[in-house]
């Protein structure tokens, strides 16, 4: 369509965004009112606001680490599909939180409607979760699935913490993060067309050639510079070992801090830990591009001045 019609259109359809979600949070508002559900029984209350939105923050980790791994596969002009990825930034950002907070309270207040009925937690989860990925079912069936298995955490959050924050905290990171990446992509579409392959690429620090770490030959740690044969291993930043140091003291004083003790503790501080590094490591990719060093052994330092770089077979002679 043409430009004009195309910009008015889009405008139609924010302005449309912000009518459902107005009108989802009134008519929850009103039923609410209406029912004999309490505002208690919905997560509106401070009892335990600390522990809940940590363990929100703490769980949207799995949003976020998928969403890096779809980042990856997805081709990038694709991203520009997205109605978030044009007009202004400050309408996206009010709309990113209305439409987390409405819809939070939504899904709030219908599992503590089947709870009142009667119906187990687990049932009550599942049904709002599926209701909420149906309605993505006219867009694609991956959205759909994606929107149940996000509806299901969710879900289990508010059961779990009996708090609103709890859901509400993981939605609004998961939002504002998803809509950072349509940003940041749509806006480097016409230059990344050609520079996308190189986050896949390292430079050797031997003889600085550029390859595809995963198409040479390699093991689970090690990979082999096709240009001059050096063994080279990724560099650990300064990251992993900040995250490493969070996983092993900071994970199990939070997992304290929300009320678990004894053998629950140590259980649950093993598989939160493993589960913040594997997506803290996902997730920092996705930002920093990848650097390539020479292969240590434990106690090296990697710093020898009597060695020379590896020439490989190929490789010319220089003069000493």
């Amino acid at each position: 369509m043409p430009p004009d019609v195309q910009e008015t259109a889009e405008a139609a359809d924010r302005a449309m965004y912000l009518v459902m979600y107005v009108i989802l949070f009134v008519a929850v508002g009103f039923m609410l009112h209406g029912s004999l559900v309490s505002a208690f029984a919905v997560g509106l209350t401070t009892v335990n606001w600390k522990s809940a939105m940590a363990l929100g923050a703490l769980l949207s980790y799995v949003p976020l680490g998928l969403g890096a791994v779809l980042k990856r596969i997805r081709p990038l002009d694709k991203w520009q599909e997205e109605p978030e990825s044009r007009s202004p930034l400050v309408t996206w950002c009010g709309l990113t939180v209305l439409g987390s907070v409405s819809t939070e309270f939504w899904r709030a207040f219908c599992i503590a409607a089947l709870l009142r009925l009667e119906f187990s937690a687990e049932v009550a989860v599942l049904v709002v979760a599926v209701t909420f990925g149906a309605a993505r079912l006219t867009t694609s069936t991956a959205r759909a699935a994606g929107a149940t298995f996000f509806g299901l955490l969710t879900g289990f959050l508010f059961v779990q913490t009996g708090s609103l924050l709890a859901p509400l905290t993981m939605s609004l990171i998961a939002a504002g993060v998803q809509l950072y990446r349509v940003r940041h992509a749509s806006s480097r579409v016409l230059g990344s067309l050609v520079a996308r392959p190189a986050r896949h690429y390292v430079i050797c620090p031997t003889c600085s050639a550029s390859f595809h770490s995963g198409k040479v030959k390699r093991t689970l740690r090690n990979f082999t510079c096709p240009a001059c044969g050096e063994v080279l291993e990724f560099e650990t930043g300064r990251f992993v070992y900040f995250l490493s140091f969070v996983c092993l003291y900071g994970v199990p004083v939070l997992v304290y801090f929300l009320g678990y003790r004894n053998f629950t503790l140590v259980l649950l501080s093993i598989g939160a830990a493993l589960l913040v590094f594997f997506f803290g490591i996902v997730i920092h990719s996705f930002f920093v591009q990848p650097k390539a060093q020479l292969s240590l052994k434990f106690g090296e330092t990697g710093l020898h001045l009597t060695d020379r770089p590896n020439r490989g077979k190929n490789a010319p002679p220089k003069d000493d």
